[in-house]
């Protein structure tokens, strides 16, 4: 039987974190949407991704829950925000990078911190902020089947149990994952890149035991085993009392096979050097790749998340680049829905995320070329001195190769939309963006820099929902609040009071002007003789427009 619902402006598939993520910035904007989720209430998935980096955290804190990840964070305080290289986790130290995952102070630059918390706790934090929100309704053990498209929006067929229906809406996202059968049947979409970085495994693990046989260093929130085996696997500890871990490993051993739990735990005990307890959760192998769809817009459907792009984990940028899909889509959606987006709002979407994508896509293909297969030293696990200094040796070469991995704060935060029809350049100087380092530069297309205020409010804390015109000089803001209300544009003003807040910002922004969308990123920015209503129409996608 098929039954119609009321419309409902946006249709999201998939209620994972991307997915949620999307419905939490539209509802903000009092936008509603529906979440079409196979999973029933309350299920989540624990083991998955583990990094919210600075970049995420800062939306996180605009949707109101940056602190409430921090306080659902559910990883033992036993366990060191650390990374460490070890031969056996009973064994040999070989390098170790203190507080990789543990920032207490704010960074200058960055309204948030980075927060190393389980998927669990992820995708709780969402879900709570979900609830609270009116707008967004959420069909638990549903499947989104079926979708067509015309001009005045799209048709979404709905299964639960054994009841078909049909939910009319505005747009449909899909953020159903990498292996999304919506992408590859109904949108017949040919993705691109690097197909096949290697076959891998991963296996929620329960080992009450395991955290006392840690001998080689402290009990890290990531440890890499680099030995003899050259098997590429890491353990990466998910609960409150450390007894459940993740065991991961890509490229696996050749002819190893990572669907028989056998196999994964005589690895796994010979990673740590000695049999202990432990239990099978749940878990298997899976083929990596590096791969991004030629675009995310389709007319009324789009792409976010896995289902748009899908990357190396070796960096954490898996989740975090859907979470900048959903912060881009979701002022985009809003303008097209009220009305004050135009034709050119939408596939800049695509052109915008892809240059953000292949970056972090190409650093995270290097991190994981650069793992224990190519970096372990022969006769790493000899004891006494000659065994030192190999081990030296290798600690070297990580520091030179793997830095990178751990502290890549260009893919974070230092890619800009270069290529975008709805950022207006003016021939200022660009910087070059890199995946390990972040130059910071106010200029269109970049994340605009942030600095927090003397009365201790983030920058960004004052940026609209819609557009923001940062005022540090002489201005015609009228010409600006004229030219947003005859095309309908929401526009925020933020002049700072504070004349030291206002010489600090002037000295980083150059410019009397700049005009900040609310996903942070430059529009334009320039002085009292800035044409507002051309640069609006230009920013909200209308340069085509009579």
């Amino acid at each position: 039987m098929v039954k119609a619902s009321s419309d409902q402006p946006v249709i999201i598939a998939g209620g994972g974190p991307v997915g949620v993520a999307l419905a939490i910035d539209l509802a903000l904007r009092n936008i509603a949407s529906v979440i079409v989720e196979e999973r029933r209430d309350g299920q989540f998935v624990p083991a998955k991704a583990n990094m919210t980096n600075i970049r995420s955290m800062e939306h996180f804190r605009r949707w109101g829950i940056a602190d409430r990840l921090r306080a659902n964070d559910c990883v033992s305080p036993e366990v060191h925000r650390d990374v460490t290289f070890v031969t056996r986790l009973n064994a040999h130290l070989v390098h170790h990078f203190p507080k990789t995952y543990e920032a207490q102070d704010a960074l200058a630059f960055a309204a948030e911190t980075g927060e190393w918390a389980p998927n669990l706790s992820i995708e709780r934090t969402l879900y709570q902020r979900a609830a609270e929100l009116p707008q967004i309704a959420r069909l638990f053990e549903s499947r989104l089947v079926e979708v067509a498209q015309d001009a005045h929006g799209v048709k979404a067929w709905i299964e639960t149990n054994s009841e078909r229906r049909r939910i009319d809406g505005s747009y449909l996202v899909l953020a159903t994952g990498a292996r999304s059968a919506l992408r590859r049947d109904q949108l017949n979409i040919r993705m691109e890149g690097a197909p096949d970085l290697g076959q891998a495994f991963s296996w929620h693990i329960r080992a009450p035991g395991l955290k006392h046989l840690w001998k080689a260093g402290p009990i890290a929130s990531m440890v890499y085993f680099y030995n003899e085996d050259r098997s590429d696997d890491l353990l990466i500890p998910q609960n409150e009392d450390a007894t459940e871990f993740v065991y991961y490993s890509c490229p696996m051993p050749a002819g190893f096979d990572g669907d028989k739990w056998e196999d994964v735990r005589a690895l796994l005990f010979g990673a740590v050097g000695e049999a202990f307890e432990v239990e099978p959760i749940s878990g298997g192998s899976f083929r990596l790749h590096s791969l991004i769809a030629p675009r995310f817009d389709f007319g009324r459907v789009l792409l976010a998340g896995d289902a748009a792009h899908t990357v190396s984990p070796q960096g954490g940028f898996g989740m975090n680049l859907g979470i900048g899909d959903a912060a881009d889509l979701g002022w985009k959606l809003q303008a097209v829905i009220e009305g004050w987006g135009g034709d050119l709002l939408l596939p800049s979407y695509t052109i915008e995320r892809r240059e953000a994508v292949l970056l972090c896509q190409r650093g995270s293909e290097e991190n994981q070329a650069m793992q224990a297969h190519s970096l372990v030293l022969e006769g790493i696990e000899r004891p006494g001195p000659e065994g030192d200094a190999i081990r030296q040796q290798v600690s070297d070469l990580i520091v030179d190769k793997k830095t990178q991995q751990f502290r890549s704060m260009g893919g974070q935060l230092g890619y800009s939309y270069t290529k975008s029809p709805i950022i207006l350049r003016d021939g200022s100087a660009t910087v070059e963006p890199l995946f390990r380092t972040f130059t910071e530069a106010a200029v269109p297309g970049n994340r605009a820099p942030h600095r927090f205020l003397r009365d201790t409010s983030a920058l960004y804390d004052h940026l609209g929902q819609g557009f923001t015109l940062l005022v540090l000089g002489d201005v015609d803001v009228e010409s600006w609040t004229s030219a947003a209300a005859r095309r309908g544009i929401p526009l925020t003003i933020f002049a700072p009071e504070d004349e030291a807040d206002r010489a600090m910002l002037l000295d980083l922004y150059k410019t009397p002007a700049t005009l900040i969308r609310s996903d942070h990123h430059i529009a334009w920015h320039g002085g009292r003789e800035g044409d507002a209503g051309r640069v609006l129409k230009i920013a909200s996608g209308n340069a085509l427009a009579a």
